[in-house]
C-alpha cells in the first residue's frame, strides 16, 4: 500500500488543497455530468428512496420482508441498543501487508470488526426508525453518525500506537466498513438533524471521501482501467471499493460539490469500464471466492434498479456473471482456482443462494433460482441473521432486506432444471473451462475444471496456467492445494500461490512467477463432439517467466473429458536445451503412487481417483509428501481463529511428485483419470501407447483409442 499521500499531506493542508486533490486527478473536475439526469430530484436518494418509505414500512410489517425485519429490529432491542458507542481504534505499527504477521492480522481484523459493529448498528436503527418511528432508533442512529464523524485521519503511526487508524491509507478495510453506510444512514436522517450537526458530519464526509475517492484513483488506476484487461496499474481493493463510491455520492448529492464528481466517476465506470476482471462471458479473473465480490458491486446496481435506471443488470457481464457460481461451485465444500477464505475451500454458501435468488428476480431467470435451491450449507441465511456475526461479514442482513425490498415488485420466476443446459461452459474472457457429467446432481456430477487465463498469476490469482481441479460425486480429488491463513502469509506466499501446490508441471523444479501479469496462460482450443470435448491450454510464456530466456519453447496441456465419464491428458514440453521435468499431483488425505505400475491412486469418502501414467521413453521417480513444506500458522492450524467465513478445517494434504530420472528437450506425457464411487482400491484401468494413438482399456470393460494432434481428434 502506498503512503504517498499520507506522508504529503501536512503540506497539502498547509497550502489549502487537501480537499481538492481528488479534483487535480481526473479529467472532470467540476461541473454537470452527462449522468446527473439519472439522479433523483428529492432525497433520500439511497436504500430507502424519497416517497417509499411507507411501501418499506408494508413489507417489512406485513410482507415478505416481515420475519427478517422482527429478527433485525429483536437483536437490536436485546443487544445493541445500549452498545456504549466504541472507543476510536489505534494503530498498530507498519500497516504495509507485506510486513504484516498474523498478530498483527489480529488487530488489522478487530479494527475492521469494531468499525462494521459501528455501521451496522446505524444502519439497523435507521431503518428500525423509518418502520416504527419510535424515537429511540433514531436517537442510536444519529448518537453512532455524529461520533464516527468526529474520528481522524492521517494517523502518526511511527510515533506508536495513535487514533486514525480508520483512515483509508491505513486499514483501508476499516474505511470501507465506515464509508459505505454511514453517508447512506445520514441520507436517511438528513431531515431531522440541526444545522451544526450537519455540518460536523459534511466536514467529516468531505475529508473522508475526497481521501477515498484520490486513494481509489491512485492505487487502482481506475480512470485507465478498461473491461476483462489488467493492462491497467489496477488494484483488487479499489476496484471492489468503486460501488460505496457511487452510492455515498447519490447520498450526499445535495451537500458536498465533491458528491456530483464522485457520481461521474462511478458511473463512467460501471457503464463503460466495468468489469476490468471479467468480460461479456461473466468471468471473474480473480477467482470463485473473489468472484463474490460482485455482491458488492451488485449494490450499486440496485441503487440504479431503485431509481429507474435501464442500465441496471444489463450487460453481458450482469447476465452471464451467475454462469461463472453454476458451473464452478458445487453445494459441498472443494477447492476452486484463486485465494480462497482461511481454511482454502469453498461451496455454495446461502449468502451465494441469497444472491442467486435476488438476481433470479431481476433477470427472470430460473436457471439461478435452481442453482440457489442446490443450496445444502445450514448455516443462517444472511436475511435471517439479523444482528448476529457483525464486523467482518458483509453484506447485513440489513442490506439484503433493503435489496430485496427493491427487487419485491418483479416474481421469483419459477425453477428451470439446470440440465437443461449445456453441461460444458468455457469462459473465454477468463480463460477457464468448466466440465460437468450431470450438472445441477453434484452427488452424481463429475467436473472438471481447467485454467490456462489471460490474468495471469497476478491479483488473487495463482501461478497455476494449465492446471485442473476434478471433483467427483460429492467430494474433491484432485484439488488446488490452497490454504490463506491470512493474505501473504509465509504459507501462503511460499506455497499457496505457487505453481508448486497445484496439479501442474515444473521445469527444472520450478513453475511460473507468481504475483505476475506476465504469467499468462491461453486456451488455444475449445471443441465438443459426440463423445468428448477437447480443450488445449499454452502456457508457454507462463514457464517462461523462471527460467533463462530461449528456454523454454513450448508448454502445453490438453485435456479430454470422454464420455462424461473420465479425463484424459496430454502434456507437451519443448525445451532449447535438456532439462528435468516433474509432473504433481494433490489430495486431501489418501495419495499413493505405485512405482512399478506407474500409476497414482487418491482415496475419498464418498469417491476416488486412479492415474495413469503413459509416458514413453520417461522414468518416473515418484514421492508422496504428507506435510507441507511451508507450515501453516501454529494458531490457525490449531482453530484458535474462528468465524462463520471459514470454509473448512486445516489439515495436512497429501503432495505427489513426479520427476524425470533423466533430462530432455523433449516430453510427451499421458494420464489418464478415472473418477468412481466409493472406491477403495486403485481401477483396473490400463493405457498403452502405440504408435499415433492412445490404447485406453476402462475399467467398465469398454475399449478406447484416442489420437490427438495438434488441431484433430479421433475416439473410437
Amino acid at each position: 500500500m502506498s503512503h504517498w499521500f499520507l506522508r504529503l499531506l501536512p503540506a497539502l493542508r498547509s497550502l489549502g488543497v487537501a480537499g481538492c486533490l481528488f479534483a487535480a486527478t481526473l479529467p472532470f473536475a467540476s461541473g454537470a455530468s452527462e449522468f446527473d439526469s439519472i439522479v433523483p430530484v428529492a432525497a433520500p436518494r439511497t436504500n430507502i428512496l424519497a416517497g417509499r418509505a411507507d411501501a418499506f414500512r408494508a413489507y417489512c410489517t406485513t410482507g415478505e420482508g416481515a420475519p427478517a425485519f422482527a429478527k433485525l429490529k429483536a437483536d437490536l432491542d436485546a443487544k445493541y441498543l445500549a452498545l456504549p458507542f466504541p472507543a476510536e481504534p489505534v494503530t498498530y505499527g507498519d500497516p504495509a501487508p507485506a510486513k504484516r504477521d498474523s498478530d498483527k492480522a489480529d488487530k488489522w481484523r478487530a479494527v475492521q470488526d469494531t468499525c462494521g459493529v459501528i455501521s451496522a448498528v446505524a444502519e439497523a436503527s435507521a431503518l428500525c426508525w423509518i418502520v416504527t418511528g419510535e424515537e429511540k432508533y433514531f436517537a442510536k442512529a444519529k448518537d453512532f453518525l455524529l461520533r464516527s464523524c468526529a474520528w481522524h485521519f492521517a494517523p502518526d503511526w511511527k510515533s506508536g500506537p495513535v487514533i486514525g487508524a480508520t483512515d483509508i491509507y491505513y486499514n483501508d478495510e476499516a474505511h470501507f466498513r465506515l464509508w459505505r453506510k454511514m453517508p447512506l444512514v445520514y441520507d436517511q436522517l438528513r431531515a431531522r438533524l440541526t444545522p451544526d450537526e450537519k455540518a460536523t458530519v459534511l466536514a467529516h464526509f468531505k475529508e473522508r471521501g475526497n481521501r477515498s475517492v484520490a486513494w481509489i484513483e491512485h492505487e487502482g488506476n481506475i480512470s485507465k482501467i478498461t473491461r476483462n484487461s489488467i493492462a491497467a496499474d489496477l488494484s483488487s481493493h479499489p476496484v471492489r471499493f468503486m460501488p460505496m463510491t457511487g452510492l455515498t455520492a447519490l447520498a450526499l448529492w445535495d451537500d458536498l460539490p465533491e458528491a456530483r464528481q464522485w457520481w461521474a466517476y462511478a458511473y463512467r465506470f460501471y457503464r463503460d469500464q466495468f468489469s476490468p476482471w471479467g468480460g461479456d462471458d461473466g468471468g471473474w479473473g480473480e477467482g470463485n471466492a473473489y468472484w463474490r465480490g460482485t455482491f458488492e458491486h451488485a449494490a450499486f446496481q440496485d441503487a440504479l434498479l431503485a431509481i429507474g435506471d435501464p442500465l441496471a443488470y444489463a450487460s453481458p457481464f450482469w447476465k452471464n456473471s451467475p454462469f461463472f457460481a453454476i458451473y464452478n461451485v458445487q453445494p459441498y465444500l472443494h477447492t476452486t482456482f484463486g485465494d480462497t477464505s482461511n481454511a482454502g475451500h469453498f461451496n455454495l454458501e446461502p449468502v451465494i443462494a441469497d444472491y442467486m435468488e435476488h438476481v433470479a428476480r431481476v433477470q427472470q431467470n430460473g436457471f439461478f433460482r435452481a442453482y440457489a435451491e442446490l443450496c445444502t450449507d445450514q448455516r443462517t441465511r444472511p436475511i435471517d441473521k439479523g444482528l448476529a456475526e457483525l464486523g467482518r461479514s458483509y453484506p447485513t442482513a440489513a442490506e439484503f432486506l433493503v435489496r430485496n425490498f427493491i427487487a419485491a415488485a418483479k416474481p421469483l420466476p419459477p425453477a428451470r432444471p439446470l440440465s437443461e443446459l449445456s453441461p460444458y461452459r468455457y469462459f473465454a474472457d477468463v480463460g477457464w473451462v468448466s466440465l460437468h457429467s450431470a450438472l445441477g446432481r453434484p452427488g452424481d456430477d463429475i467436473q472438471v475444471t481447467f485454467k490456462s487465463s489471460p490474468y495471469g498469476s497476478f491479483s488473487h490469482s495463482h501461478a497455476d496456467q494449465n492446471s485442473f481441479i476434478l471433483n467427483a460425486y460429492g467430494e474433491g480429488l484432485a484439488i488446488n492445494s490452497a490454504y490463506r491463513e491470512f493474505h501473504n502469509s509465509p504459507h501462503h506466499r511460499d506455497w499457496t500461490r505457487q505453481t508448486i501446490s497445484k496439479n501442474a508441471l515444473l521445469i527444472n523444479g520450478a513453475g511460473q512467477k507468481a504475483q505476475s501479469k506476465a504469467a499468462t496462460g491461453r486456451i488455444t482450443h475449445f471443441e465438443t463432439g459426440a463423445r468428448f470435448v477437447w480443450t488445449t491450454g499454452d502456457a508457454t510464456k507462463a514457464y517462461q517467466t523462471m527460467q533463462p530466456k530461449g528456454k523454454v519453447k513450448l508448454v502445453t496441456r490438453d485435456l479430454v473429458f470422454i464420455d462424461q465419464r473420465y479425463v484424459v491428458l496430454r502434456d507437451r514440453v519443448e525445451l532449447s536445451e535438456p532439462g528435468a521435468l516433474s509432473w504433481l499431483l494433490h489430495a486431501e488425505h489418501h495419495l499413493d503412487w505405485d512405482q512399478p505400475a506407474q500409476r497414482a491412486f487418491i482415496r475419498g469418502e464418498k469417491a476416488a481417483l486412479t492415474a495413469q501414467m503413459v509416458a514413453p521413453g520417461i522414468t518416473w521417480r515418484g514421492r508422496v509428501a504428507d506435510r507441507f513444506p511451508v507450515p501453516v500458522d501454529p494458531k490457525y492450524a490449531k482453530g484458535e481463529v474462528t468465524g462463520s467465513y471459514l470454509t473448512g478445517k486445516w489439515h495436512n494434504q497429501q503432495h505427489l511428485t513426479l520427476e524425470s530420472a533423466g533430462t530432455a528437450t523433449s516430453y510427451t506425457v499421458w494420464t489418464v483419470l478415472w473418477p468412481e464411487r466409493n472406491g477403495t482400491a486403485p481401477a483396473t484401468l490400463k493405457a498403452e501407447w502405440q504408435p499415433g494413438a492412445l490404447l485406453i482399456t476402462r475399467p467398465d470393460g469398454q475399449t478406447d483409442t484416442l489420437t490427438l494432434t495438434h488441431d484433430s481428434i479421433n475416439l473410437r
